[in-house]
């Protein structure tokens, strides 16, 4: 498989557009995740998206094949919706925080109902948005996407420990807003 996909890339290397086309189909719907993630807006995450692969194309004679496609191909997009995420936050626009901690309450219903996986997922993805920018993006590629910590690193340009170190706020922050909204519902 891998030597496919190196054989497809130097077909884009030397121009063949078919082959990126290919690209695009296969790995569209995984860059729209990502960046889905990041901005919070459907929207907003088609458009990183489209930008992604426009960087990707103009930028391919720059990828080292010694390196993992994807992880290369996440960067680029990663960093579309991150840049489009920055300027939506200076435009008062970002759409990622719209419900406050408190109408998280409306999950719960009746407290002594437990949760369903779909709303606690949907209930962590809100509480994840209100996360610092560097933990929010190691949070959505490592326990959302299911990166592993080595294409983290990779995707987002920091350290090991950097990844660690913000996972662990994340989850640590999370842990704790979910604690203090179980804590209101029993109160």
């Amino acid at each position: 498989m891998q030597e496919k996909w190196q054989e497809i890339i130097t077909r884009i290397i030397a121009g063949d557009q078919e082959a990126f086309r290919e690209v695009v189909e296969y790995y569209q719907h995984q860059a729209f995740s990502l960046t889905f993630r990041i901005l919070g807006n459907e929207e907003e995450a088609k458009d990183a998206v489209q930008e992604g692969f426009i960087k990707l194309w103009q930028n391919i004679k720059s990828y080292n094949p010694a390196n993992k496609f994807t992880s290369w191909m996440y960067r680029i997009m990663a960093n579309c919706a991150i840049d489009r995420y920055r300027k939506l936050q200076r435009q008062n626009e970002v759409t990622i925080n719209l419900v406050p901690e408190t109408s998280m309450r409306s999950f719960y219903g009746d407290p002594n109902t437990s949760m369903d996986n779909q709303e606690i997922a949907r209930m962590i993805r809100l509480l994840a948005g209100k996360l610092p920018e560097k933990q929010q993006l190691v949070f959505i590629l490592r326990d959302i996407q299911g990166m592993e910590s080595a294409e983290v690193q990779t995707v987002l340009g920091i350290s090991e420990t950097n990844v660690k170190s913000n996972l662990h706020h994340a989850r640590k922050s999370i842990r704790e807003k979910i604690d203090r909204i179980f804590q209101r519902e029993k109160s």
